[in-house]
């Protein structure tokens, strides 16, 4: 189920998208929200401190989480739905929701636009009654890691469109036999161009959202030993290997990941995940062998 195949009168529908790809709608369907109840909810704010101490008393770790918890509830089936179907119903509700999962809560809008809440987890869990209710009453909990509301779009697949798209020259390419032209770009030895504002290989990246932003990091090979650094904020990531020619390494600063061809090479991560701060930020990429920028994409916070 894509956004590309919904389509509703309601005012607001939420998607679930579960971290394996599973996918539930609420609001429409077998599932239809409570009339009375406010189910797309404004930002708010709140801190839990989760602090590790030793045995002789002393803090080893400490770490503040902004959460944000949303509750959805409703009914399952409405007057067209069969005994059996509200059934069927129930029991893919409550396998749909299960505690080793993150979840992303995407609300669409009536005019099919829609915007995202990122890394959920059940705080309350699923509830529905057994049948000897006609209408059985669901609902679940989700705490939300990360209280903002970001944009979203999708392509036909489901794959998620990121709106900001980037690209970040190779710092490293700006050295001796140079031209700098009237509005700062350079040229290297074999005629490339490097539009950098004069920066000397330093890129730009605007942020026009309400908070930060944690990009998605693409590197297209040839590349070794790929460096992304962030100088605004003082953030510098490094993936220690080789891209082969053709080849892509995926880092994504949100979800901690980084992937080669879809193969997970975490482990060859170092340093900070980048952020981008809102507003300019001083971007420089870095990386031996490499022909071609790097890519920067994102979703902006909305609310």
């Amino acid at each position: 189920m894509n956004l590309a195949d919904i389509t509703t009168k309601c005012y607001i529908l939420a998607l679930i998208i579960r971290d394996d790809g599973e996918r539930l709608l609420l609001g429409d369907g077998a599932y239809e929200f409570k009339d009375t109840q406010q189910h797309f909810q404004p930002n708010t704010y709140a801190n839990d401190v989760v602090e590790l101490q030793g045995t002789d008393g002393q803090m080893l770790a400490g770490q503040v989480r902004r959460t944000a918890t949303q509750t959805f509830s409703g009914y399952i089936g409405d007057a067209t739905f069969s005994q059996q179907a509200v059934e069927s119903a129930r029991r893919d509700f409550m396998m749909f929701f299960r505690k080793q999962h993150f979840y992303t809560a995407v609300y669409i809008f009536k005019d099919g636009t829609a915007i995202q809440r990122k890394r959920g987890y059940i705080v309350d869990a699923p509830s529905v009654p057994e049948l000897w209710q006609k209408f059985p009453e669901w609902s679940i909990g989700l705490n939300f890691e990360d209280p903002n509301y970001y944009e979203y779009a999708e392509n036909n697949l489901g794959e998620e469109i990121y709106a900001h798209i980037q690209s970040i020259a190779i710092a490293t390419a700006i050295s001796g036999g140079l031209v700098w032209d009237a509005i700062g770009a350079t040229w290297d030895s074999v005629g490339a161009i490097w539009e950098e504002g004069g920066s000397g290989g330093i890129t730009t990246v605007t942020v026009d959202g309400v908070d930060s932003a944690e990009p998605i990091w693409t590197v297209t090979g040839p590349a070794t030993n790929p460096t992304l650094t962030n100088i605004t904020t003082g953030q510098t990531i490094e993936w220690t290997g080789t891209v082969p020619s053709g080849q892509t390494l995926i880092v994504n600063m949100d979800e901690m990941t980084a992937s080669l061809e879809g193969a997970n090479v975490f482990q060859f991560i170092t340093g900070t995940w980048v952020t981008l701060q809102a507003g300019n930020n001083r971007i420089s990429y870095d990386a031996q062998g490499a022909t071609g920028p790097s890519i920067l994409s994102w979703n902006g916070v909305v609310g």
